[in-house]
């Protein structure tokens, strides 16, 4: 079941609401994307920033199905479209201790038995796995806040240039091809937003760190 106009399924700040809510602007899906816990927005930053992600949307349909002659409803939290072309339909909870309701259970496993019927994939996805690398996590926060940082078909062929010559380059050599400093630096983590570029984020982001085009890129 899906809105007619392909908003989000249900209307989530409402104001009235004792939990986390709000709606998080999203450049790679050109939309605002609401959400109900911290849990969802901090995935919605590490969507936005993987390369592997092209698209996403918070709540965009319900699924509505029969259990024991029951008929139950699940709001899917997030669907992804991946670049290999798959599609991705995500559960985003803080921790596995929902999944000791028998109920809220076997909901689940009919939601992962429609999807693999359809041909998508279903995961789970835990706080504790988004925070487990703190250093890769504080590099996304910091990327996804320079996500609307404007840059130019120039900048984006003088970058494809120089990678596509050398496959790969230090963050601070292409930097200096952008403008001043602060500017390259928030061009090129705009760039990663928009799937143009892949930054390193395995270590603390500086000058050494190595950046790639994005495959879809390469040839550009």
């Amino acid at each position: 079941v899906t809105t007619p106009c392909g908003a989000p399924i249900r209307t989530i700040v409402t104001g009235r609401r004792v939990i986390t809510t709000g709606v998080y602007a999203s450049r790679k899906a050109g939309r605002p994307l609401p959400y109900e816990s911290m849990n969802e927005l901090a995935f919605f930053m590490h969507c936005e920033v993987d390369t592997e992600v092209v698209d996403y949307r918070a709540q965009p349909f319900r699924l509505e199905f029969v259990i024991d002659g029951r008929k139950r409803t699940y709001i899917v939290d997030c669907v992804r479209l991946m670049a290999d072309g798959g599609i991705e339909v995500v559960e985003v909870k803080s921790n596995s201790r929902a999944l000791q309701d028998q109920d809220y259970a076997e909901k689940l496993q009919a939601v992962r038995a429609i999807c693999q019927q359809v041909g998508w994939c279903f995961r789970l996805v835990f706080m504790k796995a988004l925070m487990k690398r703190t250093s890769f996590h504080r590099n996304v926060t910091d990327i996804q806040s320079r996500r609307m940082t404007d840059y130019t078909s120039a900048d984006v062929f003088q970058v494809v240039e120089i990678l596509g010559r050398s496959g790969d380059a230090a963050l601070g050599e292409l930097v200096q091809h952008l403008g001043i400093r602060a500017l390259g630096l928030a061009k090129l983590q705009a760039m990663m937003v928009g799937r143009i570029v892949h930054i390193d984020l395995t270590q603390p982001i500086g000058d050494a760190s190595r950046v790639a085009l994005v495959p879809n890129q390469r040839g550009a």
